[in-house]
């Protein structure tokens, strides 16, 4: 019997109150257009909030606590942009503990504008140093960072296309020998 691999990929979208809004609906309109799942994580119980200076302040469902979250149940994680929510982000263990495991395992990591600062919070330096001339995307490994959060559709059309890649790799890898 052949092994059937679901065509649906999963995305968990890391946000803390003070996200940027406008990125987040950006994503999800796209997560959408590939017919995948995202799932929204935070520390936050119940509602998270955006930034209304980056959107309307709208108050979003969090589907899963970052203490009962675990790479293993998503294809990637998205870290959305946001400075009071990076800031919140930064000093809360779940989220670096989070970070570190889809880094060990090579799992792909979309950081969007300011949220590759928890790379450096984790004594990852991969982006550190970098020159931030023109450059809309920087592809380090399984880590993506768009570093202005601009051209975001593009952006994650492109690390969608990195993550089907993987996920035929690993399908290939646990296929059933006839």
């Amino acid at each position: 019997m052949d092994k059937i691999v679901s065509a649906e990929k999963r995305f968990a979208m890391m946000t803390a109150n003070g996200f940027n809004e406008a990125e987040f609906i950006t994503l999800q309109k796209a997560i959408m257009a590939k017919h995948a799942q995202s799932k929204i994580i935070s520390s936050n119980v119940g509602l998270v909030h955006s930034d209304p200076k980056t959107g309307n302040g709208i108050s979003y469902a969090v589907d899963y606590a970052l203490s009962e979250t675990l790479a293993v149940d998503y294809d990637s994680l998205i870290v959305i942009g946001g400075d009071k929510h990076i800031e919140i982000l930064s000093d809360e263990p779940h989220a670096i503990r989070l970070v570190r495991a889809f880094l060990r395992e090579s799992m792909p990591i979309l950081f969007v504008g300011k949220g590759s600062i928890l790379l450096d919070i984790i004594g990852d330096k991969r982006f550190s140093g970098l020159p931030n001339n023109d450059q809309k995307l920087v592809k380090l490994e399984s880590a993506y960072w768009s570093v202005d959060g601009l051209c975001l559709p593009t952006v994650f059309n492109e690390f969608y296309e990195m993550v089907h890649a993987r996920e035929s790799v690993k399908a290939e890898k646990n296929g059933v020998a006839a």
